[in-house]
């Protein structure tokens, strides 16, 4: 029996998988640059970990000396390939090509919902929600959200935040889930529009 996976050995493994699928298996800095990893010594250690559960075998005498494992359960999957979507211009579509910083390839088990595209969190005023500084939320692609969500929304333009929407009475409020940060009351006057509902997140590293 294999055992359990930590979301970023899901997402190394992920990125092995998409490697080999395409024709070879990733190297050290490979896998870096996918996952977002600066030190090939941390990936290392992701893979021996991997391969200490089965899913993985290292031949560290042969180059790109990684090769999947047959183990007697299916490995996690399907396994998406999600663009990370970094700084987006005023007016422009936040899932326009000139946006992605790179492609992350990640297990869809992950996910409540699928997600179009990622984003890195930047703060910690979503603290409560289990949402911290660094990790990378998934996002479904909608311009609609039921009161009590978590979504994300452009505010002004080009400024992004993750809250919780409060939408009552035709009135519409972004809320914090730490104490330290009073809601927002998007301007009437200024651009405002729901980009998406929160589908999960993978843990920062």
């Amino acid at each position: 029996m294999t055992l359990q996976l930590t979301d970023r050995q899901q997402e190394i493994l992920a990125a092995v998988r998409a490697g080999l699928a395409a024709g070879g298996a990733p190297t050290l800095e490979e896998l870096c640059a996918t996952v977002g990893i600066r030190q090939p010594s941390a990936v290392l250690k992701h893979l021996r970990s991997l391969a200490a559960k089965g899913y993985l075998v290292l031949e560290p005498s042969r180059h790109r000396g990684i090769r999947l494992a047959q183990p007697a359960e299916p490995l996690p999957g399907p396994v998406l390939a999600l663009p990370l979507v970094g700084r987006v211009a005023a007016g422009e579509p936040i899932t326009a090509e000139t946006n992605t910083e790179r492609t992350v390839h990640v297990s869809a088990d992950l996910f409540r919902l699928k997600p179009d595209y990622l984003l890195r969190v930047h703060g910690d005023s979503m603290l409560e929600e289990g949402i911290f500084d660094g990790d990378l939320v998934g996002v479904y692609a909608t311009p609609s959200a039921r009161h009590g969500e978590i979504v994300v929304a452009r505010v002004g333009g080009d400024a992004f935040t993750i809250k919780r929407l409060h939408h009552r009475g035709g009135s519409i409020r972004l809320l914090p889930a730490n104490a330290r940060y009073a809601p927002i009351d998007p301007d009437p006057t200024e651009d405002f529009a729901i980009e998406g509902l929160f589908a999960g997140l993978i843990r920062g590293a």
